[in-house]
């Protein structure tokens, strides 16, 4: 059975995280309740500070909650302080609740072992498609928006998948369109969409032969100053994947499977099948190709970055017409 007192919260999503502390300090002590509440973060943080604190009785209640925010402790460079910390939670007082918070964690560490192997380990990682889309339609709710379903899979596919930069996207939404009913226009004029995603659509343009508008998406990722570099590698990304579908469509392969052997979500997926029969083997080998040629140009200083990626672009749709 599961001990309770003590909990790692750790991950990349600071939403996700918030969320699972939040859920304890409804069940045990709030944080305002100041006596009985304490609080500690950064690196700098005195082992001997957290134990004087949780050997004091609780004031008044029968448990008093610790939380100890980016410590360092489970990565290695604190090995004094992680042992002196862990010799303490073994025995602590039974009325001391501790709550980790951290970002990263050596999963080596003796302190995550312990944690992970009797008490309670929570990963606060991204959320995968099916629980942002809920995630959406729940924020969306509370802030009152009058959004299809259909527009709620749009904002999980193209946002970046922080959950707590989807929150400030959707306030700007509500903001935007008050009493009114959300649009595709409305999103795409107030959001602001992932880089991957925007050069997803830079290479839907691409393969559709709509030069003005791959343009058009491209000067709009520079003005927002994107690395043309970051451009050129997601571009090159993209189409290596475009090749592996082709290849997987010549098999027989429906999108439902290709998105299980590439690992991407059923509707990018039949994006993508769409966009590979736009395109010969030979047109997506040669892209490539020219893919590696620009970025050779760009670190050998023969061609301005911004240019280079914008030629590339253009001879991407050159291409596609033979």
């Amino acid at each position: 059975m599961e001990k309770q007192g003590i909990t790692l919260i750790y991950g990349e999503d600071e939403w996700v995280k918030n969320e699972a502390l939040k859920a304890i300090k409804a069940k045990t002590v709030d944080e305002s309740d100041l006596m009985n509440y304490s609080y500690f973060e950064g690196k700098d943080i005195e082992v001997a500070n957290i134990i004087d604190i949780g050997e004091t009785m609780p004031f008044f209640a029968e448990q008093k909650l610790i939380v100890v925010k980016n410590s360092g402790y489970f990565k290695v460079g604190k090995k004094d302080d992680t042992q002196k910390l862990l010799d303490w939670l073994k025995v602590k007082p039974e009325y001391s609740l501790i709550v980790f918070v951290e970002q990263d964690v050596d999963k080596r560490n003796s302190l995550y072992k312990y944690i992970q192997k009797d008490f309670t380990a929570i990963e606060g990682n991204t959320p995968n498609d099916e629980a942002l889309v809920k995630i959406i339609g729940n924020a969306c709710k509370e802030r009152g928006l009058n959004i299809d379903s259909g527009l709620i899979k749009y904002l999980a596919m193209n946002l970046p998948k922080q959950v707590s930069h989807i929150l400030v996207e959707l306030d700007k939404l509500a903001s935007y369109v008050g009493d009114g009913k959300v649009t595709r226009e409305a999103i795409d004029n107030v959001c602001i969409f992932s880089l991957e995603q925007r050069v997803f659509e830079l290479l839907k343009a691409v393969s559709q032969n709509q030069t003005q508008m791959a343009l058009g998406i491209y000067n709009k990722l520079i003005e927002s100053k994107e690395s043309p570099i970051g451009v050129l590698v997601l571009i090159g990304r993209q189409y290596r994947q475009l090749l592996q579908v082709k290849y997987l469509q010549r098999n027989n392969a429906n999108p439902k499977s290709i998105g299980q052997t590439l690992g991407i979500p059923y509707y990018v997926a039949q994006d993508l099948c769409m966009q590979a029969q736009r395109f010969t083997f030979k047109n997506l080998q040669d892209i490539l190709e020219l893919c590696l040629e620009s970025d050779e140009a760009i670190k050998t200083g023969k061609m301005e970055q911004v240019k280079c990626v914008e030629f590339l672009i253009i001879k991407c749709i050159t291409l596609n017409h033979q």
